[in-house]
């Protein structure tokens, strides 16, 4: 049958390709990638970070989307700077369109209070965006058996350019939170003219808090609880974000509920993982429900993180404070 060749319409493909272009890849957990969720994140105090990231949306379907995310970064004590680097690659429709989204990150903390800090970054780079007729098929090269007999008239093209962000951080006591802006010079990815297609400004505004429930006296052992808020925009696309995280020594769980405005989708997220002192693990599993009809199989993601922790090789007597947020 001609459906089981993972046949692509034209209508699709540019319809696709106008919607990819328009926003960002995301991750079920923001916090599993802290670099692209803020510039203001790059660098912490206490051990060098390498966290690598793979989504899986879609998977029931013969085109899933995929994302892979790879940052590392480390904090320069004395200079209360702090550096990164942050890769995303987001692959829609088997490697038909795919966006990579490469750039350095830098942060500087400034030191408040003891208990109180902001924190500003700034990142830098590119986005490689490409396209790969390799497992497309048109209806020009089917005969009317059903049988592929032609090859696209093309091979796909590729553009690269500039890309830009900007974000601050602040923690005081148990709280925290910040804006970051990205994509603030909104490069032209694609067409030109009237028919270019602009990748629009992004803006974050997150808010959250730590509570440990054992400083409160209420338990006996270590418990913390972590409510976060989250809201995005892009273009006209806006979506509230509800999380929280509950860590019991090395154990954390999380659930997410999320609302697209004026799109009727709702998704719900959980995560389990596992964390100490030198690594970390969490898989999360997501589902949305559309104009309250449970699409739950259709629409799920699965995602997975990884991160390494390393310890400094020499130690600072200068005492820095971390941006508290989720480990993941």
């Amino acid at each position: 049958m001609l459906t089981s060749k993972k046949i692509f319409l034209i209508v699709f493909f540019v319809l696709n390709l106008v919607i990819s272009n328009a926003q960002d890849a995301s991750f079920s957990q923001p916090f599993s990638n802290q670099l692209y969720l803020n510039p203001a994140y790059a660098g912490h105090p206490k051990y060098q970070r390498l966290q690598v990231s793979y989504r899986n949306q879609w998977l029931v379907s013969q085109s899933p989307f995929m994302t892979y995310g790879v940052s590392y970064d480390r904090f320069f004590i004395e200079q209360n700077s702090g550096l990164g680097i942050n890769v995303v690659n987001d692959m829609q429709s088997l490697g038909a369109f795919n966006n990579l989204n490469a750039s350095i990150l830098y942060s500087y903390t400034f030191q408040i209070a003891y208990n109180f800090q902001i924190r500003g970054g700034i990142q830098a780079g590119g986005v490689f965006k490409s396209q790969n007729t390799r497992n497309l098929i048109f209806p020009d090269m089917v005969n009317e058996e059903g049988d592929i007999v032609g090859t696209p008239g093309f091979s796909g093209k590729s553009k690269i350019v500039p890309d830009f962000a900007a974000g601050v951080l602040a923690e005081w006591d148990y709280l925290y939170g910040g804006v970051s802006v990205h994509h603030l010079s909104e490069p032209v990815i694609s067409g030109n003219g009237e028919n270019k297609i602009v990748l629009s400004r992004k803006y974050t505004a997150q808010f959250g808090a730590a509570f440990n429930l054992y400083k409160r006296y209420l338990f006996r052992k270590s418990l913390i609880i972590s409510p976060n808020i989250i809201y995005q925009q892009q273009l006209d696309v806006k979506q509230v974000s509800l999380g929280l995280y509950l860590r019991h020594h090395s154990l954390e769980s999380g659930l997410w509920l999320k609302e697209r405005i004026g799109f009727y989708n709702h998704t719900i997220a959980f995560l389990l993982g596992y964390h100490n002192e030198k690594y970390s693990f969490a898989y999360s599993y997501d589902f949305s429900i559309f104009e309250n009809d449970f699409r739950g199989l259709k629409t799920s993601s699965h995602e997975v993180t990884f991160a390494m922790y390393l310890e400094y090789k020499t130690r600072s007597r200068k005492k820095t404070r971390t941006i508290n947020s989720p480990i993941f």
